[in-house]
C-alpha cells in the first residue's frame, strides 16, 4: 500500500475516535447544563432570599432608630403622623409607617388618614408584645388585597414594660414583582411562605401563571430545612422547587420559594445540544473530505520542505521559515508546528539574551534605588584608585548612613521606607558629578566615589552639599519626612591605597560622626582606628572577664542624714584586667551596654550583692540593704524579675536587704513597659529607687504612679549647691516634691560639709559621697559598720 493510501487510511480510522468523544461530549454537556440551570435556580432563590434578609434588617434599624425620636414615642398624634409621613416619603419602599399602643389601638400613622385601627387580634402583634426584637410577618392587606410584610418593632422602657410597637409595613407587591421580572427561565413562580409553611404571595414570571400547592410538594419544601431544591413529581407535568429561608432571625421560618416546570430546563439544554451536533455532522464531511484531499497532494514534495525545515532546525536556524502556502491536513499543521517552533526558539533565544542581559545589570545594580551596588562599588572603587596611581590624584571615599532611619520603618512601615531610600538615592545622584560613582551597600548605608580629585581639601564641600541635599523634604502620604544623615570621609592614598581598606575607614569615621550626635561629616584619622581598636580590646576583654570572674564589687555608704549611721550601700562594680590593669567603669560599661554583655554582668552583680547583704547580717553587723543599679539594656531584658527573684532565692536574701536604682532616661523611653515592670519587681518585695533625677525630663504626672520609694538626686546639681542658686532652688523643689509624695530622698556627691549641711536643713533623708566614705571592698565597709563612724576608704 502507498503511503498516500496508508495515510489516507489512518485519518478515516482516526477520524471516528473524535466524533465518538465529540458526541459523549455533547450529551455530558446537556447533563452539565441542565445541572447548571438546577443549581441558578437555587443560587437565585438565595439571592432573593439575601435581599429580603437586607430589607428586614434595614427596616429594624429603621424602626430602632424612630423608636429613640421623642416626637414618635411621646409626641401628639398630629405631630407623630406628620413626622412618620416625612420618613415615609424618604423611604418609598413601605406602604406605611404606624405606632399602636400595648392595647393595640392606632395611635399614628405616616398616612395620616385620622381612622381607627385595632390589630390586637393581629398575629404579628400578638407576637410584638412578648418579643424582645422585631416581629416580621408576611400578609395580605385587608383592605388592599396586595403582599406586604409586616415589621413590627416592639419599644421598651428601661424597666422591659412594652411603651409602644412601632409597624413597618414594606412593599412586597413591588419587591416581589420586581424579583419575578429577573427570573432566569420562562414560566417561573415566586413564592413567599411563612413560618407554618402556608402559601402566602404568588408572583408569576414570564409565561407563567400562579399555580396552586399539592400536599406532597409541600411536605417536600418544608422538609428540605432552610435550603432546598429537588422535583417531588414525576411525569411531563413534574416541576423543580427551590426554597431558602430567610437568616434573619425574626425571618425564621419565612420562605423564598422557586418553581420551573422540568421540561424548561430541559428545553434549553435540549436547543444547545441540537445545534452542536448539527454543527458536529457538517465538521465530520469536511474531516473525511480533507483526509480524502490530503492522499491527493504530492506528499514527496511536502516532505521533502518538513525534512529540509527539520534541517535547519537541527543547525540552529531559527529565522528562515517554511512560510506559505500550507498543504491542508497533517502536513500543514506539522508545517506550522516547525514555523511556530522556529519563532519560538528564535524568540527564546532573544530572551535568553535579554535576561543575560537583566541579571549582569542585577549582578551590578541595586534593584530599589537603580544605583551601583557592591559588586559594581568595588569595581569602580579599583578603578578610581588605578587612575589616582596612573594621573598622581587623589581619591574619595565616603560612607552616608541615615539618622534614626528605623523610626522611619517602623512607625510608618517599610514601603514609606523605600520612599525615602529613594528620595535620597535621587538627591545623592544630583550633588555630585556625572562621573562620580553613588552606590547603596544595603539597608541606609550608601558610598560616594570621588575620583579625580586635586586635593583633599575639595571634598568637604561636596560632603557638605550631600548632607544639605539628604535634608529635603519628601511627602509621604500625609507625613512630611526631613531625613539627616551621618557621613565618614577617607581619602585616598592618605588613609589607604586598597578599596576595603578605604571602605573600613570611611565607615570608621561615619560611625565618629554619628557618635556626635548625626548630621555631620568626619573625616579618618589614625586615632578613630586606635578607639576602634580599642574598643575590641575592651570587648573581648569583657568576655574573658565573665568568663573568668575578673569583676569585684565595690561599696560605696549612704549615711542616714538624722542619724549619721549607714543605712544602706550602693554596689560598684570594678574590674581588673590582667593586661589592661585598672579599668575604669567609664571605660567598659558603655561597651558592655553596647554589645548586651550588661546583662550577663548585671546577673552577676544582683547574685554577689545579695550575697554580700546577707553575709553582713550573719556577721551580725545589722541589716544594711545592698542597692544594684539596673542598666537600660539589662531593664529591658525579658523576665528581669525572675532573674532577681532567682538570685535572692540561691543566696537566701530577704527583699527588704535588695534596693533596685533605675535611671530615669531608661524609665522615660518605654513609660508603659516600664510601669509594668516595676509593679512586677515591686510585687518582689524589693525597694526602688530612680537614680539620677532630675536629668531626664521625665513626667510628674508619671512619677506619682510608679511603685518606687526613694529618689536620688543627681550629683551634677550637689556639686555646686553652695554656690549655684538654680542648683539649690532644683534640689529644694526636689525634696520638696519627694516629701509630698511620700518618698525618701538621697544626693548624691556629697562633698563638703557646706553641701551636707544645706542638704539637711532642706530635710534630705539620705547623703552619699567622699565627704563619708569613698567606694571600698566589703571587709572595709564591714569595719566602718562596727565602728559606726564616717571614715574614708582607701581607693
Amino acid at each position: 500500500m502507498s503511503l498516500r493510501l496508508r495515510i489516507l487510511a489512518l485519518v478515516c480510522v482516526s477520524s471516528l475516535l473524535p466524533l465518538l468523544v465529540a458526541v459523549w461530549m455533547l450529551f455530558d454537556s446537556r447533563a452539565a447544563a441542565i445541572a447548571q440551570a438546577r443549581e441558578r435556580v437555587s443560587i437565585r432563590a438565595d439571592q432573593i432570599a439575601s435581599e429580603l434578609d437586607d430589607k428586614v434588617s434595614g427596616t429594624a434599624q429603621l424602626l430602632f432608630g424612630l423608636s429613640r425620636v421623642p416626637v414618635v414615642g411621646q409626641g401628639e398624634p398630629a405631630a407623630c403622623s406628620g413626622f412618620l409621613a416625612e420618613v415615609l416619603e424618604e423611604h418609598p419602599q413601605y406602604t406605611g409607617l404606624i405606632r399602636f399602643a400595648p392595647d393595640g389601638v392606632m395611635q399614628c400613622d405616616s398616612l395620616r388618614t385620622g381612622r381607627s385601627l385595632d390589630v390586637s387580634d393581629r398575629s404579628y402583634f400578638r407576637r410584638a408584645l412578648t418579643a424582645e426584637t422585631i416581629v416580621v410577618e408576611p400578609t395580605i392587606g385587608r383592605l388592599t388585597g396586595k403582599g406586604v410584610l409586616q415589621i413590627a418593632y416592639p419599644a421598651r422602657a428601661p424597666g422591659g414594660a412594652l411603651d409602644f410597637v412601632l409597624l413597618a409595613s414594606f412593599n412586597m407587591d413591588e419587591f416581589g414583582r420586581q424579583a419575578a421580572a429577573s427570573l432566569p427561565y420562562e414560566r417561573m413562580n415566586l413564592q413567599f411562605w411563612n413560618q407554618d409553611g402556608a402559601l402566602v404571595m404568588d408572583y408569576p414570571g414570564a409565561g407563567a401563571t400562579r399555580i396552586e400547592m399539592d400536599k406532597a410538594t409541600r411536605q417536600f419544601i418544608l422538609a428540605s430545612g432552610p435550603r432546598g431544591i429537588g422535583v417531588p413529581g414525576s411525569g411531563r407535568d413534574a416541576r423543580l422547587w427551590a426554597s431558602s429561608s430567610l437568616s434573619h432571625p425574626a425571618g425564621a421560618g419565612m420562605r423564598v420559594v422557586l418553581s420551573v416546570p422540568q421540561t424548561a430546563l430541559a428545553s434549553v439544554a435540549d436547543r444547545q445540544f441540537e445545534q452542536a451536533l448539527y454543527g458536529l455532522i457538517p465538521l465530520a464531511v469536511l474531516m473525511f473530505a480533507g483526509a480524502f484531499l490530503l492522499g491527493e497532494f504530492a506528499l514527496r514534495r511536502q516532505t521533502q520542505r518538513l525534512t529540509q525545515a527539520i534541517g535547519r532546525l537541527d543547525r540552529g536556524e531559527y529565522g528562515e521559515v517554511i512560510g506559505a502556502p500550507y498543504p491542508r491536513g497533517e502536513f500543514g499543521l506539522v508545517m506550522r508546528a516547525l514555523d511556530r517552533m522556529g519563532l519560538s526558539l528564535l524568540t527564546q533565544r532573544q530572551q535568553i539574551e535579554r535576561d543575560t542581559a537583566a541579571l549582569e545589570r542585577q549582578a551590578t545594580i541595586d534593584p530599589l534605588t537603580g544605583l551601583a551596588n557592591r559588586a559594581l562599588l568595588s569595581d569602580r572603587l579599583t578603578q578610581a584608585l588605578i587612575h589616582g596611581r596612573r594621573t598622581d590624584r587623589r581619591a574619595a571615599v565616603l560612607l552616608l548612613d541615615l539618622d534614626r532611619f528605623k523610626t522611619v520603618n517602623d512607625s510608618l512601615g517599610h514601603r514609606q521606607g523605600d520612599e525615602l531610600l529613594c528620595h535620597v538615592s535621587r538627591q545623592l545622584r544630583a550633588s555630585v558629578r556625572e562621573g562620580d560613582t553613588v552606590a547603596r551597600l544595603g539597608g541606609d548605608e550608601f558610598v560616594i566615589v570621588l575620583s579625580d580629585l586635586s586635593d583633599a581639601a575639595d571634598v568637604a564641600p561636596v560632603a557638605q552639599n550631600i548632607l544639605d541635599a539628604v535634608t529635603a523634604p519628601l511627602e509621604v502620604q500625609t507625613h512630611r519626612l526631613t531625613g539627616s544623615a551621618s557621613m565618614g570621609i577617607a581619602i585616598y592614598p592618605e588613609d589607604g591605597d586598597d578599596p576595603d581598606l578605604l571602605l573600613q575607614h570611611a565607615d570608621t569615621a561615619m560611625y565618629q560622626a554619628k557618635s556626635g550626635g548625626g548630621a555631620a561629616f568626619a573625616f579618618f584619622s589614625p586615632d578613630m582606628m586606635r578607639a576602634s581598636v580599642e574598643r575590641l580590646r575592651i570587648e573581648a576583654g569583657l568576655r574573658r572577664a565573665i568568663e573568668c570572674s575578673e569583676f569585684v564589687l565595690h561599696y560605696q555608704p549612704i549615711i542616714d542624714a538624722a542619724t549619721g549611721r549607714i543605712a544602706s550601700a550602693e554596689a560598684l562594680i570594678r574590674w581588673n584586667d590582667p593586661e589592661l590593669g585598672q579599668v575604669a567603669p567609664a571605660d567598659f560599661i558603655s561597651v558592655a551596654e553596647e554589645t548586651g554583655l550588661i546583662v550577663p554582668m548585671g546577673e552577676w552583680v544582683l547574685q554577689t550583692a545579695c550575697a554580700q547583704a546577707v553575709a553582713w547580717r550573719q556577721a551580725g553587723l545589722g541589716d544594711i540593704p545592698v542597692a544594684v543599679n539596673l542598666s537600660p539594656r539589662q531593664f529591658a531584658a525579658p523576665a528581669l524579675d525572675h532573674t532577681i527573684a532567682r538570685a535572692m532565692a540561691t543566696t537566701f536574701c530577704p527583699p527588704s536587704l535588695l534596693h533596685l536604682e533605675i535611671t530615669e532616661s531608661t524609665l522615660i523611653d518605654r513609660p508603659d513597659a516600664a510601669t509594668a515592670l516595676l509593679a512586677r519587681l515591686s510585687a518582689l518585695g524589693v525597694s526602688l529607687s530612680i537614680d539620677d533625677f532630675g536629668t531626664g525630663y521625665s513626667s510628674l504626672s508619671r512619677l506619682k504612679h510608679l511603685p518606687v520609694s526613694r529618689i536620688k538626686i543627681d550629683r551634677a546639681f550637689v556639686r555646686d549647691i553652695d554656690l549655684d542658686d538654680n542648683d539649690r532652688c532644683i534640689v529644694e523643689m526636689i525634696v520638696m516634691l519627694a516629701d509630698k509624695l511620700g518618698l525618701h530622698t538621697v544626693a548624691e556627691g556629697v562633698e563638703t560639709p557646706a553641701q551636707r549641711a544645706y542638704l539637711e536643713s532642706l530635710g534630705c533623708n539620705e547623703l552619699q559621697g567622699y565627704l563619708f566614705a569613698r567606694p571600698c571592698e566589703a571587709a572595709a565597709v564591714a569595719e566602718l559598720l562596727r565602728a559606726q563612724s564616717p571614715a574614708v576608704c582607701a581607693r
